[in-house]
């Protein structure tokens, strides 16, 4: 241990080499659209016209005769749990059919028995979102093994096509599990630039999907910019091949965007290329204590000017957030002595050097130190203590979920006002809930949680649509990383104005003009059912 300043104490100790080894998170949510949800036909008539069946890829072979002629049917109908105590249902659309005997002996010819999976426990996992307020009632799991035989689900996809050691370009199946491309990456001397809680089970399908954010995102960007290509299957059979392996490429309309967080509805990713950084070997992982909001943000700025290219992650989580974590997940200890600290600040560095990062790094915290902006904190010094850092800022979904029921909200919002939400939501609810705040703050993404002991429609009442208007007011973004889906389908108009909405719904219904995928999501449910 070592003093720095007249009166403030700082933990440090040795640098450490620490990268790819964070704990993943087991409940955390996989964002591969996985089940039949998606998928059904028109009722009592085929599902495309003479002209539409021409178009279908020939590689689709035999599925194309049987979706053209009988229609893939499945029973789509969600329930939504809802935040309050009475359940409501969405509607199904009227138009989609009905599974039948028939459509489960075919799907079974064309993927085999055992990729066609009616097991009601598997069914279960599969119709039932993380957060258990969601369920489903698909009667069919469909597992393809390939492009030619894709329904829904691509956990069978998992294969890594091929990797460029001199470009650092990756291309893989949908269904490869993030951490397993990470494991992968690390043998070659790269990484991968989106690193998730929940990287243990989600697929990169489904990262690119739902354009998951991310841990790193303020060191390495948003997979807009890290996704070279894509393939991707559309309702008609089609599939599009944009899975280009090139860093420049302006012929034409740049498509694949169009995929990147469309949530699954306007066409099935199958395989993606996506650009790698090399990995650095010096890895430094701080953990620090601020008296106030303005501190953290003033951190944040001098981090930038004075860490700068070795900055890679920067997060912050209050003390109502600490709390939890320390109080419902095992194995988590605060690196600092108890104290009043109000909040506190995750900073990650990345270098190629070593003794440059880590004098960069303390030249930054005796200069913190010095402004007040820190009033202590603590430097890893070997890969278990970088670990149990990490478990702080990673385990608060799973302390949150084992504290009992949670209202969540991802926000993005200029950082100046951020914390004011969660400031003006502790005074609207009172003793009612506990709010508590942690999220990417070298981004601006806030994710703000209410918990309380069960779900109840007035506490309810209270956030929705306040949290919406608040976020709209600012100009802020209901969804930074994890999509609209079914929960915020219509509320988008609080963060798009209507004739985004509409243009969106018109790329809609020109790629799924029957509505066959991913159904009630990412639009609202007036524009979706009118088209």
């Amino acid at each position: 241990m070592q003093n720095w300043g007249r009166t403030r104490r700082f933990l440090i100790y040795p640098a450490v080499n620490f990268l790819n080894n964070r704990r993943s998170n087991p409940i955390a949510a996989n964002p591969v659209f996985n089940s039949a949800f998606g998928l059904a036909n028109h009722r009592d008539s085929p599902l495309y016209s003479e002209s539409e069946k021409s178009n279908l890829h020939t590689c689709f072979h035999s599925l194309r005769d049987k979706v053209v002629e009988t229609g893939i049917r499945s029973a789509i109908r969600f329930q939504h749990r809802g935040f309050g105590s009475d359940a409501t249902k969405i509607q199904r659309n009227p138009l989609f059919s009905t599974l039948n005997s028939e459509d489960i002996s075919y799907f079974k010819g064309v993927l085999g028995e055992k990729n066609v999976i009616q097991d009601e426990e598997r069914l279960l996992t599969a119709n039932t979102d993380w957060m258990h307020k969601y369920r489903g009632s698909s009667k069919l799991l469909l597992q393809p093994r390939s492009t030619e035989e894709v329904v829904i689900n691509v956990s069978l996809m998992n294969n890594i096509i091929s990797f460029d050691k001199v470009s650092g370009i990756l291309v893989c199946e949908a269904g490869c599990i993030l951490e397993n491309l990470i494991t992968f990456l690390d043998t070659q001397g790269y990484i991968m630039p989106l690193d998730l809680g929940a990287k243990g089970s989600s697929q990169i399908g489904g990262n690119v999907s739902t354009n998951a954010g991310g841990l790193r995102l303020v060191r390495y960007g948003s997979l807009h910019g890290n996704v070279l290509g894509l393939e991707v299957v559309l309702a008609n059979g089609d599939v599009l091949d944009m899975l280009g392996t090139l860093r420049k490429d302006n012929t034409g309309y740049d498509l694949k965007h169009l995929f990147i967080g469309s949530e699954g509805s306007l066409g099935i990713v199958t395989k993606v290329s996506i650009l790698t950084p090399p990995k650095l070997s010096a890895v430094n992982v701080a953990f620090l204590a601020c008296k106030d909001y303005f501190s953290c943000q003033k951190l944040l700025v001098e981090a930038k000017w004075k860490l700068g290219e070795i900055l890679s992650a920067f997060e912050f989580l209050d003390n109502l957030a600490m709390d939890l974590v320390l109080n419902h997940l095992e194995g988590v200890r605060n690196p600092l002595p108890p104290s009043l600290h109000s909040f506190y600040v995750l900073i990650e560095t990345t270098g190629s050097d070593e003794a440059y990062s880590k004098e960069k790094l303390e030249a930054f915290l005796l200069h913190a130190m010095g402004a007040g902006l820190i009033t202590d904190g603590a430097l890893a010094q070997d890969i278990n203590q970088a670990s149990s850092f990490w478990l702080i800022r990673e385990g608060l979904p799973e302390a949150l979920m084992k504290a009992g029921a949670v209202y969540k909200y991802d926000l993005s919002l200029p950082i100046e006002n951020m914390y004011n939400l969660v400031e003006e939501m502790r005074i609207r609810l009172g003793e009612s809930a506990t709010v508590v705040a942690y999220g990417h703050l070298g981004d601006g993404n806030l994710h703000l949680n209410i918990s309380t002991p069960q779900y109840e429609d007035k506490i309810l009442a209270q956030i929705e649509p306040y949290v919406y208007e608040w976020t709209s007011k600012h100009r802020g973004s209901i969804s930074a990383e994890h999509g609209l889906g079914l929960m915020k389908a219509n509320e988008i108009f609080y963060s798009k104005p209507t004739n985004v909405v509409h243009l969106m719904g018109s790329i809609k219904k020109a790629l799924d003009p029957k509505g066959i995928l991913n159904p009630y999501k990412v639009l609202p449910h007036s524009l979706s059912s009118s088209s």
